[in-house]
């Protein structure tokens, strides 16, 4: 289903007011930080960026543009639902459902063993398209574990949302599974950016993309 009257081509001055927004709020940082990735690999480099979806719940305008994102990129797609992985991009699915007029659902991430023990909130039939939106892609791994949850339910998953891609595999990992991955931007378009801005250096440009395997 086409979501709202936002179905348009995210722009080149959209990601540009995105990355300056996840900047100036603190979304996005540089350092030297544990990740996900650590947990499996705790012998790992750390990543010297680290970004926090979980901010924006606290700044609503970003927060706001971030939804606005969201539903153009989601534009074409067609599907009957919004599903979050909680709980970073909770707040912003919220949005989304408010704004494109589209029900939400959540696929927990235990089932509750007491009530009615579901392992998806809210309300669904069986055979419904269903657009999974998370805050980030970087191995996938949290993708594939929602996406069999919402297809234990009898849904159809065929499309995951993110706002930003990590360029480390989990976009090709997705496609591989034959799911289509969709970004409204990717970690090199950020940093592009904040390197133009002078918000980072050189030197902290270059180890970023050296860490990442960007180039």
């Amino acid at each position: 289903m086409e979501t709202s009257d936002l179905t348009t081509t995210i722009t080149g001055q959209d990601r540009a007011k995105l990355a300056d927004m996840l900047f100036e709020i603190g979304a996005v940082k540089f350092g030297a930080f544990r990740i996900k990735l650590h947990e499996t690999r705790p012998d790992a480099p750390l990543s010297p960026i680290y970004l926090n979806f979980r901010l924006l719940r606290s700044y609503p305008e970003a927060l706001g543009f971030a939804a606005e994102l969201l539903l153009k990129l989601a534009g074409p797609l067609e599907y009957e639902l919004l599903a979050d992985i909680p709980t970073g991009i909770t707040p912003i699915v919220a949005v989304m459902t408010y704004l494109g007029k589209v029900p939400m659902i959540s696929p927990r991430k235990e089932t509750k063993a007491y009530g009615l023990g579901v392992a998806i909130d809210g309300e669904y039939k069986e055979g419904q398209r269903v657009l999974l939106v998370d805050d980030l892609i970087s191995a996938g791994d949290s993708k594939f574990d929602a996406i069999e949850k919402l297809q234990k339910g009898g849904l159809v998953v065929e499309d995951v949302l993110v706002v930003v891609d990590r360029q480390q595999g989990g976009a090709a990992m997705l496609t591989e599974k034959g799911f289509r991955p969709h970004a409204v931007v990717t970690i090199s378009q950020l940093l592009e950016r904040y390197r133009q801005t002078g918000a980072i250096d050189e030197d902290r440009y270059h180890q970023v993309v050296e860490y990442l395997g960007l180039k």
